[in-house]
C-alpha cells in the first residue's frame, strides 16, 4: 500500500495532507472554475476524508491580482505559483498540479523544473509552443481571439464563452457568471496580449519525471485535441477523452473531470 488505504468506494485515512494546485488558462482566474472545485472536493473526501487541500491560484493580471502587470513567461508564472503555496504546504506533503490550457503549460513547466517536488500532474486541453499553430489555436477560433482584443469586454466574454463551451443549455447562466467576474476584476487587453506571447514561447523539455494524466475534449473548438494527444505520447501518459465537451471541460462537465481525477489518484495510492 502507499500513503493510505485508498479505493474509490471506501473512505481512508492518510498520514499527511495531499495538496492539489489548480491553475487556470489564459486571462482566466480562480472564480472561472465555477462548480468544479466543489465537485472535486466531494470525490477527494471519499478518498482521503479531510486530508487534502485545494490551492486555487490567480496569476498577475487576473483575479485578485488583476491590477498587476501580467508575467511575460510561463516560467515566471511557475515561480509565482510556487511562491503562492509555499507558506501553506509543508515540503514533505505530496503535491499534485492540475492545469487547463495555459495553466497546463505552467503545470508541465513546474513539474519539469522541480520534478522532486511534484508527485503528479493533470493537464486538460493543453498545448505547447512546439505544436503547430493551428493545433494551439484552431483556425476557426482566430476571429474570436481577434475580436477579443478589439471589442468591449462584454462582447469578448460572450464570444469566448461560445467558443470554449459546447454546453448551449447553460450558456446564459455561465455568461452571467463570467460577466460578473469581469466586472469585479476586469482583465485588460495588455494582460491578454502578454499571456498570449508567453504561451506562444513555451517549449517543454523532452522528458518529464512525474506521473501524469491528460484529459481532452474530442470536440474542443479552441485547441485541437491533437495537441493533448501529442503530449500524452511524448510523456507516455494515459489520455482520456470527453466525447462532447468543449475547451473549458471542467465547466461543461465538472462531474466527469472530477471523477477521472479521483480514479487516477486512487489508483496511484492503491
Amino acid at each position: 500500500m502507499g500513503a493510505a488505504d485508498v479505493n474509490p468506494n471506501k473512505k481512508s485515512v492518510t498520514v499527511f495532507m495531499i495538496h492539489i494546485v489548480l491553475l487556470r488558462g489564459l486571462a482566466r482566474e480562480a472564480a472561472h472554475w465555477l462548480d468544479f472545485p466543489d465537485q472535486l472536493q466531494t470525490r477527494l473526501q471519499i478518498l482521503w476524508g479531510d486530508n487534502y487541500q485545494l490551492h486555487l491560484v490567480d496569476f498577475p493580471g487576473c483575479g485578485k491580482y488583476f491590477q498587476q502587470n501580467a508575467l511575460a513567461s510561463v516560467a515566471d508564472m511557475t515561480e509565482f505559483a510556487r511562491n503562492e503555496i509555499t507558506e501553506t504546504k509543508p515540503g514533505t506533503d505530496p503535491l499534485y498540479l492540475l492545469g487547463i490550457s495555459m495553466g497546463g503549460m505552467v503545470a508541465l513547466d513546474w513539474a519539469q523544473r522541480y520534478p522532486r517536488a511534484v508527485n503528479g500532474l493533470v493537464l486538460i486541453n493543453s498545448s505547447a509552443g512546439n505544436h503547430p499553430l493551428w493545433w494551439r489555436l484552431r483556425p476557426a477560433a482566430w476571429p474570436t481571439m481577434v475580436r477579443a482584443l478589439l471589442t468591449s469586454s462584454q462582447a469578448r466574454e460572450a464570444g469566448v464563452l461560445k467558443t470554449v463551451s459546447n454546453n448551449a443549455a447553460d450558456y446564459a447562466h455561465n455568461l452571467k457568471q463570467w460577466l460578473a467576474i469581469q466586472q469585479q476584476r476586469p482583465v485588460s487587453r495588455a494582460t491578454i496580449i502578454t499571456m498570449l506571447r508567453a504561451a506562444a514561447h513555451f517549449r517543454p523539455r523532452s522528458t518529464c519525471a512525474p506521473a501524469g494524466l491528460v484529459l481532452a475534449s474530442e470536440h474542443d473548438r479552441m485547441v485541437s485535441v491533437r495537441a493533448s494527444e501529442a503530449i500524452a505520447r511524448q510523456f507516455h501518459w494515459p489520455i482520456n477523452k470527453h466525447p462532447s465537451a468543449g475547451h473549458d471541460l471542467p465547466m461543461d462537465d465538472p462531474h466527469w473531470v472530477a471523477t477521472e481525477i479521483a480514479h487516477w489518484l486512487a489508483h496511484k495510492y492503491s
